[in-house]
């Protein structure tokens, strides 16, 4: 069996995966019904959704095999995102790339293999769509059109899920997938033993903010408070937009006494600087609530709000409570 190829683009492409936000999440059924339809309709009895990660592939749909996830280096659909064509493989014990594969020599003792690369409208292939059978076999012409469309499908929900999921006006995560992966990061802290701290920003009295200045300077002020924030959380920590007016950052390893360090930090910054509208800088009110994961949270839900109870808190108070 050889090493499996690495796409030229593999930097942005992985790249292009992770800003999906959708490794390891439960599959929707829109997706299991492609899959299902796929299964059916070609007459085979697997069909997968496989997204390539850096090390594995993961089926974010599956019929008829139960593995989440295999090893990169045993994936079929490692080679297929490395063209933008379908690939086939009519019988896997005559193809040199894969006759010595465990997959093949062992369940599910892949014969035929169809893929189709899941391609963004940026050009990059974050995974497949293929389907399996223990039999040789091959692809007729209308099937691949079908397998195509399918594809397609996957894509286009794929997209629709992600700008679903992202702020349009600034890019960052809105709340439900920014406390999906805040209880992905409470999973990790707990099992690693680490420390994690949720500090929640707020904008005080923003519809008055809009309503003195004019909703595109209130645009603006959220696009400049999304990118300072950026800028000073450090790349390990996720950010995200959570209400109209507030800012999430969740910081793994931070200890709570540092998380009220920072969130003061980060606070008397955007005070300080204020906001220039026609040459006048004016003052922004703008309270941080803090959390950190402690044993009495079930999960990322209770931290986040704990850290909503302190910025309230801390909007009565005028300062910055943990």
């Amino acid at each position: 069996m050889s090493a499996y190829p690495i796409p030229d683009n593999e930097a942005e492409r992985q790249a292009a995966l992770d800003d999906q936000y959708i490794l390891d999440t439960e599959p929707g059924e829109d997706f299991n019904r492609i899959t299902r339809l796929a299964s059916q309709l070609l007459g085979v009895p697997i069909a997968l959704i496989s997204l390539v990660d850096r090390q594995r592939q993961w089926f974010l749909s599956r019929v008829g095999l139960e593995a989440k996830e295999t090893p990169r280096e045993l994936a079929f659909c490692a080679h297929t995102i490395c063209s933008d064509d379908v690939m086939v493989v009519s019988d896997a014990t005559t193809d040199d790339r894969f006759r010595d594969n465990p997959l093949v020599t062992g369940d599910p003792h892949i014969r035929f293999y169809a893929g189709v690369p899941l391609q963004t409208s940026a050009g990059f292939n974050l995974g497949t769509l293929c389907v399996i059978s223990p039999q040789p076999r091959q692809l007729a012409g209308t099937e691949q059109q079908l397998l195509q469309d399918l594809a397609g499908m996957v894509t286009q929900y794929l997209e629709s899920r992600r700008n679903s999921y992202l702020c349009a006006l600034t890019g960052l995560q809105n709340r439900r997938p920014f406390q999906e992966a805040g209880q992905r990061e409470c999973q990790r802290a707990r099992q690693n033993g680490d420390a994690l701290t949720l500090l929640i920003v707020g904008l005080d009295d923003f519809p008055g903010f809009c309503a003195r200045f004019g909703a595109p300077q209130g645009d603006r002020l959220l696009q400049e408070m999304a990118a300072r924030l950026g800028a000073q959380v450090g790349e390990n920590a996720l950010l995200g937009r959570v209400t109209a007016d507030e800012f999430a950052v969740l910081r793994p390893g931070l200890e709570s006494a540092e998380g009220l360090a920072l969130a003061e930090q980060m606070r008397a910054a955007l005070v300080l600087d204020g906001w220039l509208v026609d040459g006048v800088r004016h003052p922004l009110a703008i309270s941080c609530g803090v959390a950190s994961l402690g044993d009495d949270d079930s999960g990322f839900k209770d931290l986040f709000r704990r850290a909503e109870a302190a910025l309230s808190q801390a909007r009565l108070s005028g300062r910055t409570p943990a």
